[in-house]
């Protein structure tokens, strides 16, 4: 068995190869460079056996010769890939799968049924230049550039990335040059491998299919490091997940799950900065905020979107008035091209600032300053829930009544409600879903205001007819909202808490 540590780096509009030897230059390593094509048969079964059981089975034919793979389940932090590979040299392009160790399968699957079931599903096809990098410190990493397609019977997507893999050595190193060669290139983190496309492809999907955020798997074994790993691969993962989905789909609600995803990284850095202290842990905090402010605009967009929605709340009496539709999409266009989220994405210092995120999940750089990082994670967890939701307590009180003092409160609700998703499943018990409902229904209403008021700000701005009409119904919306918050609130100041 072989165990792969890479990074992935998609690109988008490749890559100055001579700039990229000129990089590798600079890290005084004696490289040795190959280039070859590489065709790979990626096979499951009809009803994707495989696939559910988390298993890549592969054929690769190259000047090499032909190499039978399986990748059983590992995991991917951050785009950091680790992943147990089994590989078996073959003389034809059929599978035998009997020449795997049979330790290797679940036990509920039977090699010769598995044999007979399996058909092809999709291929990919493409050049590979390769470099390896041999260190003076014995740290040895490989990069290459692939170039071609990956494609199934009826859809193909190209293929132009840079993988760097850890051969030997100092996982460190490998992230040194990662980040040398994202300052390069316009370049995208992914955690999504050329098979996982390909089964993208197969299922007739432009990209795998959004998940609704959850509460990050903890146990009562975990200690702050090990909260703060599985929280931060967690958000860190479905940022990247959504901005891969976005530059596939270009949808709206992908950009949505972006700013999501980014906002419950900051949150999770800034949760763990005290047991976790040091400089690192500092900087990205700073880094994820100012990134935060690069995406500011999706709140606006994001009202827009749902004020444009055909199944809103605001659909059938918006229909009514054909010029103020036009105008708000023409502010949602506006919007999308003001703000390049394109460019965003494949900006060098998005790059960056996730590569540095997902160097911290193994380099551990806290241990080095203190023990705090072993304290159960239960003893931390309650002092933060305790500090966050006193917080809102005295925010969000019976003194708040009106849109704006509930707008002024929105951030911190979210912040407190994103703290139970990273650490609530820590303290998992009967009373904390009766705890959480009420205050969802708060932070929804907020979210309905919010909409609210860019409607009625982008209304006084334009010129469209019956204004006044308008302007009158959504007040009458703007106050029945108000009295569902305030029951809302009624219920989830009452109930106890469960930490």
């Amino acid at each position: 068995m072989e165990k792969e540590i890479e990074l992935k780096l998609l690109l988008p509009n490749g890559i100055d190869e001579s700039e990229l030897l000129s990089a590798l230059g600079q890290f005084s390593a004696n490289i040795e460079t190959s280039e070859f094509t590489l065709f790979n048969q990626y096979f499951d079964t009809p009803e994707w056996l495989l696939s559910a059981n988390s298993i890549g089975l592969r054929v690769r034919s190259s000047e090499k010769g032909i190499e039978q793979t399986v990748k059983t389940a590992g995991k991917s932090i951050g785009g950091l890939h680790q992943r147990p590979e089994y590989n078996v040299s073959i003389d034809s392009l059929s599978p035998s799968l009997e020449l795997f160790d049979p330790s290797i399968w679940p036990r509920d699957i039977t090699v010769a049924e598995l044999q007979e079931k399996i058909i092809p599903i999709f291929n990919t096809d493409f050049k590979r230049k390769a470099f390896l990098l041999r260190l003076s410190d014995g740290t040895d990493v490989e990069l290459v550039l692939d170039k071609g397609t990956v494609s199934t019977t009826d859809n193909s997507a190209d293929i132009c990335e840079m993988e760097l893999e850890l051969k030997n050595g100092d996982v460190a190193v490998l992230f040194d040059i990662a980040e040398k060669m994202a300052s390069l290139a316009p370049s995208q983190l992914c955690n999504l491998s050329k098979a996982g496309r390909g089964f993208t492809l197969a299922r007739n999907a432009l990209a795998p299919e959004p998940k609704k955020i959850s509460s990050v798997n903890l146990s009562d074994s975990d200690n702050c490091e090990s909260g703060f790993i599985k929280g931060l691969g967690y958000a860190l993962s479905f940022w990247q997940q959504a901005e891969y989905r976005y530059m596939q789909t270009k949808k709206v609600a992908d950009l949505v799950d972006i700013y999501v995803g980014l906002r419950l990284t900051r949150d999770c850095v800034r949760l763990y900065s005290k047991p976790l202290k040091c400089k690192a842990m500092d900087e990205l905090s700073r880094g994820l905020n100012l990134r935060l402010n690069k995406w500011a605009w999706i709140e606006q967009l994001k009202s827009i979107r749902a004020l444009r929605s055909k199944r809103g709340m605001y659909s059938k009496r918006l229909s009514q008035h054909d010029a103020l539709v036009s105008y708000l999409r023409g502010l949602q266009d506006g919007t999308l091209n003001l703000s390049r989220p394109h460019y965003l994405i494949t900006h060098q210092d998005n790059s960056l600032l996730q590569l540095r995120l997902s160097r911290l999940l193994v380099t551990c750089p806290w241990r080095k300053k203190s023990e705090d990082y072993t304290k159960p994670l239960k003893e931390h967890v309650v002092a933060v829930l305790q500090k966050k939701w006193q917080g809102v307590f005295a925010s969000i009180n019976s003194d708040v009544c009106s849109m704006e003092d509930y707008l002024k409160h929105y951030k911190e609700l979210l912040s407190a409600l994103n703290t139970d998703l990273l650490v609530g499943a820590c303290l998992d018990n009967h009373r904390r879903q009766p705890f959480l409902d009420p205050w969802q229904d708060v932070l929804e209403g907020i979210q309905e205001l919010r909409k609210l008021k860019v409607f009625q700000t982008k209304l006084l701005d334009s010129d469209v007819e019956d204004k006044p009409e308008l302007l009158q119904w959504s007040e009458v919306k703007k106050n029945s909202l108000l009295s569902v918050i305030e029951l809302s609130k009624e219920v989830a100041t009452s109930v106890e808490t469960y930490w």
